[in-house]
Parts: C-alpha cells; sequence; structure tokens
C-alpha cells in the first residue's frame, strides 16, 4: 500500500492500551517506525492460489493482492496479511493470526486499537463512529466507520474459540477505505463485512 511520511503516533486521537502495544507485537512493527508490513521482520509471499484471505467486494473487484505469511514460533502465533490498493479508489487490508499453543491470543476487543498495524493508516487522524456488531458468514463481527485524511472507512475484527472461557485461537482484523470524498454509509460496512472470507488455501 501507499506510503508517505514517517509513522508516528499521536495520542491525542487514538487509545494505547497495553493490549493495543501488543498488537503492534504481533504485525512485526516493534521499533520500526517508517517501515512498511512485512519489512520487519520479514513475511514470505503466499503465492494467489495459496492465499486464504478474499474480500470479494466490488470496489476492489480485478484488484491483485498483496499476500505475506509468518510463523512467529517463539511468540506462540503465525499471521497471514493481504493487501489491496486501487491507488485513486478503494483500499483494504485484511490480518490473521492463528495461536500455535493453547495460551491462545491476547488482542485488543475494539478495533480501533488495531488501526497502529496499518502503516497507511496511522500516520492520519482518525476519527472514530460508533461501536457495531454483525453478523457475518464466519459469525459474528465488531466494527466501527472512522474518517482518515479524505476517506471514509470501516475497521473490524473478528475472533474465534474452542468454546466458552477457551482462549481465543484465531482472529482477523482489517480495514477498508472508500475512495477520497466517497460516501461510506452503515449499511456499505454491512455489505462490506459480508464479502470477507478465509479460504481453505
Amino acid at each position: 500500500m501507499a506510503f508517505s511520511g514517517e509513522i508516528c503516533f499521536d495520542p491525542a486521537t487514538i487509545k494505547y492500551t497495553l493490549k493495543a502495544l501488543l498488537s503492534i507485537l504481533f504485525a512485526g512493527l516493534v521499533g520500526a517506525c517508517g517501515a512498511l508490513p512485512g519489512e520487519s521482520p520479514p513475511y514470505d509471499t503466499v503465492a494467489p492460489n495459496k492465499a486464504r484471505l478474499l474480500i470479494t467486494a466490488p470496489a476492489l473487484a480485478g484488484v491483485r493482492a498483496v499476500h505475506l505469511k509468518a510463523v512467529r514460533g517463539q511468540a506462540g502465533y503465525r499471521v497471514e496479511r493481504a493487501r489491496w490498493d486501487t491507488g485513486a479508489g478503494g483500499r483494504a487490508e485484511l490480518m490473521l493470526i492463528e495461536a500455535l499453543n493453547p495460551k491462545g491470543l491476547d488482542l485488543p476487543d475494539d478495533p480501533r486499537d488495531e488501526l497502529i498495524n496499518f502503516t497507511s493508516l496511522i500516520d492520519l487522524k482518525a476519527s472514530f463512529g460508533e461501536l457495531y456488531q454483525s453478523d457475518t458468514g464466519m459469525g459474528p463481527a465488531v466494527w466501527r466507520r472512522f474518517v482518515a485524511g479524505d476517506r471514509t472507512c470501516v475497521i473490524f475484527t473478528q475472533r474465534w474459540d474452542d468454546g466458552p472461557k477457551t482462549p481465543v485461537i484465531r482472529t482477523l482484523f482489517g480495514y477498508y477505505c472508500a475512495a477520497p470524498g466517497g460516501t461510506f454509509t452503515l449499511q456499505d460496512a454491512q455489505s462490506l463485512l459480508q464479502s470477507v472470507y478465509i479460504t481453505a488455501g
């Protein structure tokens, strides 16, 4: 995705909790101010026929995604990422994290705390809307609309476990931003969430 400027955090616009800082570790961005995802530490490129993350939204039709993956054995998780960027049009990213041990994952409950994983957004002053929950084909998703620069967007998170009172073993979070100056309603956000899938790969 396009990047300009240095990655910096503005405490006046985003509240950073301990869990939010943990999400930086998952993204591989600790100590990497100014680095794009995948640069430090390195990710491996995933071939299109092996990619598991998919968005079928019409606004991204025909856009070829960049798919990356990494295994963090000592940290106890593996991660996959996908990025779509139409340039002057819509853009999106997904990030899937899967636990490699019974301890599960400790990640923020509010999707706005995941914004720091996406370098093209965190240097902008994001203004968040209300928190919603919607049912999708993969289960419930928690989401917010937000405005970043001249784009209206949605950021969301979904998580799965093995049953009540068990650790989270898989989480998917991501965002979609409409074209600059474009409208993006609550109904648009819900439709976008319905277009997100994890495939067998």
